[in-house]
């Protein structure tokens, strides 16, 4: 019994210890279109493509709303612990007001140079302590082997996690059948 606790607790820490978080960085870099140019606050088509790459696109999305769009920030997740993904990147739209909104998208780019967009997630940041959506990959902390999570993280006024509730899962390679269509159904469900 007291080589059982011992391995739990070893095999927890190595995880905690391994686990990774997204990191801010230069790889990637985005332009942004001006869709109709006779409106005050037009749409603006945003293309994520790699730095220095202006010819490599990974993907596309539109901004409907951009009167109040205070910065887009750009962060990647390697080894993400999935297999045949090579790396996820997280796509964040800040709009400022009395509170700060915060739009999420990820995206999945696989060992083949696919791009799958997870569902979009939105946050709303007005008091400290509040909770955010995210999702979890299997190399970060709380996160489960072969599966993405839908969570949501619920923080104390430090700014410390106070716990993580599961909203979805979804299994990775599960059936062999991932496409970005069963990823994205499987999240709408």
């Amino acid at each position: 019994m007291k080589n059982l606790i011992t391995y739990i607790v070893i095999l927890i820490g190595f995880q905690i210890a391994t686990a990774q978080e997204f990191i801010q960085n230069d790889s990637y870099t985005i332009t942004q279109a001006i869709q109709n140019k006779g409106e005050e606050y037009p749409p603006y088509t945003i293309q994520l493509m790699k730095a220095g790459e202006v010819d490599e696109k990974i993907t596309a999305f539109v901004l409907e709303d951009t009167e109040l769009l205070e910065g887009i920030f750009i962060s990647t997740l390697e080894n993400p612990g999935l297999e045949g993904v090579e790396e996820i990147i997280k796509v964040e739209v800040e709009y400022l007001a009395c509170c700060a909104h915060v739009e999420a998208r990820y995206f999945i780019l696989t060992e083949t140079n696919d791009c799958i967009a997870l569902p979009m997630l939105e946050n709303v940041y007005c008091e400290i302590g509040a909770a955010d959506e995210q999702y979890i990959f299997p190399n970060q902390e709380y996160g489960i082997q072969g599966n993405i999570l839908r969570t949501e993280k619920k923080y104390t006024s430090e700014a410390i996690v106070k716990y993580v509730s599961l909203q979805q899962s979804f299994a990775w390679n599960d059936n062999q059948d991932t496409t970005p269509e069963t990823i994205v159904s499987s999240f709408n469900e």
